[in-house]
Parts: structure tokens; sequence; C-alpha cells
């Protein structure tokens, strides 16, 4: 799974770089309609599916509310550093619910789905269906922008409220619990060759420790353990990049 979420942050970088440099005129690029319409969507909703697998996983191994609410906590305080970094430079496109926002948020609304997946799927395709809903609409106040009440003339540069994008939260727990609750089943199933099991799990892992993973499967299980730390530096500096690009370009 870091593996995984590793490659959705190659894929993020590479869209943003792409986005950073249509912004400085470095390239003609419509990011708004076809493949770079659905490219960036894709991205952001792989990376909340996994967000709800981990979520499920964390409460599996005995997770508490305590410990779910204190990883809101940091992740809302880095979406408020987040938010008040962009107001002063993108002003009315400033993000004031982007992804952060809703995986802080979304820690916290998962909780009680958790380990049910029958409900997570039913509350994921709810909000799935009032975000699809309320897409095309747009509404004269901001207050309920988090929800999926979209502002008129607001058109800030990361959006992902709750209708729909928490909907992708729930099919991740959900699928987690699915996928758990099959490998106890096939366990149950094959519980009279569990001492040749054990054999086996002991042989696997023995050979992992003389035949390691793949240098680029490492790699991206490293990006995907730090995902948020790439996420915080990655934009600045591929702002400066652009920045830099084009003022040479410029003067060249």
């Amino acid at each position: 799974m870091d593996a995984a979420k590793g490659g959705f942050v190659v894929a993020m970088i590479a869209y943003h770089a792409c986005y950073v440099a249509v912004m400085f005129g470095l390239s003609g690029i419509d990011l708004f309609s076809g493949f770079w319409w659905v490219f960036p969507r894709t991205i952001a909703a792989g990376f909340v599916a996994l967000s709800g697998w981990n979520l499920a996983a964390k409460r599996a191994r005995g997770g508490s509310l305590g410990a779910f609410a204190r990883r809101a906590g940091t992740l809302a305080l880095v979406a408020l550093a987040i938010s008040a970094a962009t107001y002063p430079v993108l002003r009315s496109g400033f993000v004031f619910f982007g992804v952060i926002h809703l995986l802080a948020v979304s820690s916290l609304l998962a909780y009680p789905l958790l380990g049910r997946p029958a409900a997570a799927m039913a509350v994921g395709a709810a909000f799935l269906a009032a975000g699809l809903a309320l897409g095309a609409r747009r509404f004269g106040f901001p207050w309920l922008a988090w929800l999926g009440l979209r502002p008129a003339n607001l058109y800030p540069a990361d959006y992902l409220p709750l209708a729909p994008w928490f909907a992708f939260a729930a099919f991740g727990a959900a699928a987690r619990d699915l996928a758990a609750r099959a490998a106890e089943a096939r366990g149950a199933a094959e519980a009279r060759g569990a001492a040749k099991t054990k054999r086996a799990a002991g042989a696997g892992r023995a050979g992992g420790a003389t035949n390691p993973a793949p240098a680029a499967a490492r790699a991206l299980a490293f990006l995907g353990r730090h995902s948020l730390a790439v996420y915080l530096i990655h934009l600045p500096l591929l702002y400066g990049i652009g920045w830099a690009v084009s003022a040479l370009l410029g003067e060249a």
C-alpha cells in the first residue's frame, strides 16, 4: 500500500509540474478538458481511497477514537497552515478545503464506519450521489462549501468537499474490511494446514531478506510513507522552478 501511495505521489508531482508550467506560460496544455481534467481527479480519488484503507487497518489494529482525533488534529493544523499560506498569494483561489482538510475531517467521519463495510459502502454511495447532484450548481454563500455546496465565482486551487470526495474514503475503508474478511475466511478453510502455512511463511520471510523488493518499489514505498512531507515541499519547489525558468526565458 505504501508503494501504491508512492505511485500516486509521482503522478501528483507530474501533474503539478504541468500545472505550474501552464501558470508561468511555459506550456499550452488545456488542463480543464479531456485527460488533463480526469488525471488530477483520479490521483485525488486514489489518495483518499488509500487513506480510507489505512484508517480501516488502523482501527482493526485497535486504534482508539482518541488516536483518530489526534491524527485529525495534526492534519487540521497542517490544513490551516496551507490555507494561511495560500490566501495572500491566491486570494479568491486560496485553499480553504483541499485534500488535507478532507483527510482531517474524514479521520473522524469515517470512524463509525470502520469494520462495517456495508454501512461504509452505503454512506459512500450517498456522498457520491450528493456530490454528483450538486456538482453543477452554484450558491451565493461560501459557508457550506466544505460540504459540497460550491460558491459562485470562487475557484480554489485545491478543492475536495465532502460531497462527493468522502465517498472514496468510505469505499477504501470498505474495501480493506472486505479484503480482511476474505482473508480470514481463507484462513479458516485452511486451518488443518496451519503448521505447513507457518513453515511457508517463515521461508517467505527468509527469502525476502535475500531477495529484496525491486529498487523502484522500495523508492515508491518510501515516497508513500512520507507523502505528507512530499506534498508540502514539492509545490513551493515547483513554483520556484517555474518562476526561475520563466524569468530566464524572459531575459533570453
